[in-house]
């Protein structure tokens, strides 16, 4: 339905000069005089009268005059089609005005790539389909102020507003490229002229964890560990992991109380012990490795290790994909 357009003439001649005379004694208290026949009470009836006049006619503009003003707003090259209500043309005009099309705030960017890009990328395969499918995006993570360098060194940078892209997992390296390059033609298009935008895929932090699973009397040793793989993954998976299940948070630091939680849900499993995390560096018996704020997890699972009732030590083999028992002192 067309949006109802404001009532301007909603003042009459009587109202206009009611609410002039209304401030006479505040703007000139030694004008007492207000009958009509002064001439001071004269003009303002004469401009009251005329300010009718003209609120009349806004408020019954024509439609070639409600034309002119669509132009201005869409452009010199609209027009309006054939046989469309001027209602319709006008409603159509409002709804572009308050579609977000710069990119001004971090908000902004996150929407343009998420919502308003995807649009884009299609009516450009339609039109040149020699050039292949463009690669589509999994996650987008806007870091304002910040300005990531090559060597992954994160510095404060007033002006400066980088994005991490995460390209969809299928895409190979020469089309995650090609994604960066249209991303940043697309948004410099539409960003502020003071601002420049970086754009920039993840950046992944290896984490070893290492924990000890103590089985139930009756638990096979082999579904443990893979199930222990299983839930791992899940939780710190980039693209469908987190509480939220919308992937690791970028920056988000590691805790070995999380590893718990996830290993505790595991019903052959009677108790867990000996978490650590391990990142490289050199702090024995970690509990939390912090990560920047362009960074996502990449976990190494290889320090699980089941063990049985008996002492009996294993490991996954990804080779025979099974459980592998350890030698003793291993």
């Amino acid at each position: 339905m067309p949006i109802p357009l404001r009532n301007l003439d909603d003042h009459t001649y009587t109202d206009l000069v009611a609410e002039a005379q209304a401030l006479l004694p505040h703007l000139q208290p030694e004008w007492t005089n207000h009958n009509a026949s002064d001439p001071g009470i004269m003009l303002i009836e004469l401009f009251a009268w005329l300010s009718e006049m003209v609120l009349y006619r806004l408020n019954e503009g024509t439609n070639i005059q409600t034309e002119v003003f669509l132009e201005l707003l869409n452009g010199p090259s609209w027009q309006r089609e054939a046989g469309e209500n001027i209602n319709t043309a006008v409603r159509q005009s409002i709804l572009a005005l308050r579609d977000r099309y710069r990119a001004v705030t971090a908000d902004d960017f996150v929407y343009l790539i998420q919502q308003k890009w995807p649009q884009t990328a299609a009516a450009q395969t339609l039109a040149q389909p020699d050039k292949g499918v463009i690669p589509t995006i999994d996650r987008i993570h806007c870091l304002p102020e910040r300005l990531v360098t090559a060597e992954e060194i994160l510095e404060v940078a007033p002006g400066h507003i980088s994005l991490v892209v995460m390209p969809n997992s299928k895409n190979d390296n020469e089309q995650n490229r090609q994604l960066l390059e249209q991303l940043w033609a697309y948004l410099d298009a539409r960003c502020l002229l003071s601002v420049q935008h970086h754009l920039l895929l993840p950046s992944y932090k290896s984490v070893s964890i290492e924990a000890d699973l103590h089985l139930r009397a009756d638990a096979p040793p082999g579904a443990v560990l893979a199930a222990a793989w299983q839930q791992l993954q899940a939780y710190f998976d980039p693209r469908q992991g987190g509480a939220n299940g919308t992937g690791w948070p970028f920056g988000r630091s590691v805790y070995a109380s999380e590893v718990y939680a996830v290993l505790r849900r595991i019903d052959l499993i009677n108790y867990v012990e000996g978490v650590q995390l391990e990142d490289g560096a050199a702090a024995p018996d970690r509990v939390e490795v912090a990560l920047l704020p362009h960074q996502l997890l990449q976990i190494d699972l290889n320090g699980l290790t089941a063990v049985d009732p008996l002492g009996g030590r294993f490991r996954w083999n990804f080779e025979t994909e099974q459980a592998e028992r350890l030698a003793k002192g291993t």
